[in-house]
C-alpha cells in the first residue's frame, strides 16, 4: 500500500504541475505575415517573353534574398526598432512559392502585430531600394503584404495535462522501483 501511495502521489504531483504550467503561462501570440514579390512596373517589349518564366525565376531568387535578410539580426532589430516594439525572439521566414514569403513574429501584445507588419514592409522595401539605387529600373522588385494573421501561441490544455501525467507515470514507476530497491 505504501508503494501505491508513492506512485499515485508522484503522478498527482506531476499532473498538478502540468495544470500550473497551463494556467500560469504568459499571453503570447504568433503573427504570420505574407509578403509577395512583385514588380514596380511592366517592361514593354515586342519580344517573346517565354511566358514570364525568367521573371518568375528572378522573383524566386529575390524571395530567397528577402528570406535571408529577415533572418539577419540587423534587419530583425531594425524591424522591431521602427515598430517601437521590444523584440520577442528571432523572426522566422520561409519562401512558400516563387513569389510568396511567410514571416512569423512572436508577440506579447496582439496589437503589436500591425505595427511590426508595417515596419517589416517598410524596412524590407527600403533594403530592396538600396539594391536598385544606381539603376533606378522601372521593373525593379517591390514587396507587398496582406494583413497579419494573429493567433494565440499557448500550450494546449490536453498537451500540458497529458504530458505531465505521462511524466508522472514514468517517474512514479521509477520512484516505486527505487523505493523497493532501497527497502531491501
Amino acid at each position: 500500500m505504501d508503494r501505491t501511495k508513492l506512485f499515485l502521489g508522484v503522478v498527482l504531483l506531476f499532473a498538478l504541475g502540468g495544470l500550473a504550467v497551463f494556467f500560469l503561462q504568459p499571453e503570447r501570440y504568433s503573427a504570420n505575415l505574407m509578403l509577395n514579390v512583385t514588380r514596380k512596373g511592366v517592361q514593354n517589349t515586342d519580344d517573346y517573353r517565354y511566358d514570364d518564366f525568367y521573371r518568375l525565376q528572378a522573383d524566386e531568387r529575390f524571395a530567397d534574398t528577402v528570406v535571408r535578410w529577415i533572418g539577419t539580426p540587423q534587419i530583425s532589430e531594425e524591424i522591431y526598432t521602427e515598430a517601437g516594439v521590444v523584440p520577442q525572439g528571432k523572426i522566422e521566414a520561409r519562401r512558400l512559392s516563387s513569389q510568396m514569403i511567410e514571416a512569423v513574429f512572436i508577440l506579447n501584445d496582439k496589437g503589436d502585430a500591425r505595427k511590426i507588419s508595417d515596419s517589416a514592409l517598410k524596412v524590407l522595401n527600403r533594403q530592396t531600394e538600396k539594391l536598385d539605387e544606381f539603376q533606378k529600373g522601372e521593373t525593379w522588385f517591390t514587396l507587398i503584404s496582406s494583413e497579419p494573421f494573429v493567433s494565440e501561441k499557448k500550450i494546449g490544455f490536453v498537451v500540458a495535462f497529458s504530458a505531465s501525467v505521462l511524466l508522472g507515470l514514468f517517474f512514479g514507476a521509477w520512484g516505486v522501483m527505487i523505493a523497493y530497491y532501497l527497502k531491501k
